[in-house]
């Protein structure tokens, strides 16, 4: 067993990639013998998620009066350092710290700009650490506090593939060459619309062509009339999105903002070669022309030419897949975990 431990705090409702993240930390502190707690709410789907994990505690709160104020006498100074998974859970974090003096590190995962006020001030000025999941993000606090931050990546989903799945996908789409995404159908921030919008292009040049949307969210009746008499299939959510993502050609992901865009590791860690914009922290990722290729937000010119360009050059393929697995191989959960081991020791050190 480790010599300390951590309490997280993740207040979201759903589950989405934070809540991933939190779950693939959770389970490789778990790993490492570290003794945990996790306050979340009382319908958060990280409890099913993270039931039997070793060494967890679970404090479930309720949505009333304000799941902030919750928990903190049931965890009181059972933990030595806090970590904060989402705003929310930085502002729990902060009032337990004033009450039991606990450290807390606040993780940051988007790059939007953040409010400067007395409150912010406090809440990222009193953190022992703060961490952004990409160096953009990184930058956002550091220049808007004037304080130290430092980035560590979220990881690879870490889901496993079944073989017998993948196989069974690619003989469905045996007779296409697929172009896919996976993300919340959120055209604002995805950017799906430019994939569409790139598609007359590519069936010039790939007639057999079909592009594949993995996910669901308030724009998928809009992306559904965009791509009228288009060869597009909306899948929906799948819990076992990896496999789907196994079997595609190229996954493309022409976000207009992304803090990281992690799941673009699952595309890298499956050999699935990728086509991302050069927006947020997807450069901390894809080295255009080495793990990947990038193009200018919203230019679907440019993303048809650039999937043109993988699909006629195997050599260039091969060469994008390497460097994407060296990539996820370097943002793995365990590595993901052994970063913040050392930075938890390194706040507690100095408390």
């Amino acid at each position: 067993m480790s010599d300390f431990t951590i309490a997280h705090i993740n207040l979201a409702h759903g589950f989405r990639g934070g809540e991933r993240q939190t779950e693939l930390l959770i389970k490789g502190l778990s790993e490492e013998g570290i003794k945990q707690y996790l306050i979340c709410r009382k319908e958060s789907p990280l409890i099913e998620h993270l039931n039997n994990v070793s060494g967890l505690e679970l404090i479930a709160v309720p949505d009333k009066p304000d799941a902030r104020l919750m928990g903190h006498l049931t965890l009181a100074k059972k933990a030595d350092l806090i970590q904060a998974h989402e705003t929310l859970a930085a502002h729990s974090a902060l009032l337990h710290h004033l009450i039991f003096k606990t450290p807390y590190v606040i993780t940051r995962r988007v790059d939007d700009r953040i409010r400067v006020n007395g409150f912010n001030r406090a809440l990222y000025g009193k953190a022992a650490a703060l961490v952004g999941v990409s160096s953009v993000i990184q930058g956002v606090m550091e220049k808007t506090f004037g304080v130290k931050a430092l980035t560590i990546h979220s990881a690879s989903s870490g889901l496993k593939v079944n073989k017998a799945n993948v196989a069974a996908i690619k003989e469905q789409w045996k007779d296409f060459i697929v172009v896919g995404h996976a993300g919340a159908l959120v055209d604002r921030h995805k950017g799906q619309s430019v994939l569409i919008k790139a598609i007359p292009a590519l069936l010039a040049k790939i007639p057999n062509l079909k592009v594949v949307f993995l996910g669901r969210g308030e724009d998928l009746q809009k992306l559904r009339e965009q791509a009228k008499g288009l060869p597009v299939e909306f899948l929906g959510f799948k819990d076992n999105v990896t496999d789907y993502i196994s079997a595609m050609d190229v996954f493309a992901f022409p976000s207009n903002n992304e803090g990281l865009g992690s799941v673009i590791l699952d595309a890298m860690a499956n050999s699935v070669p990728v086509v991302a914009s050069r927006v947020g922290g997807i450069p901390d990722l894809v080295e255009d022309g080495r793990s990947g290729l990038l193009i200018k937000k919203g230019d679907s010119d440019a993303l048809a030419n650039a999937i043109l360009k993988l699909h006629d050059d195997k050599e260039l393929r091969d060469r994008l897949v390497k460097g994407g697995l060296e990539v996820a191989d370097d943002n793995s959960a365990f590595a993901m975990t052994k970063r913040y081991i050392s930075l938890y020791k390194s706040v507690l050190n100095k408390a």
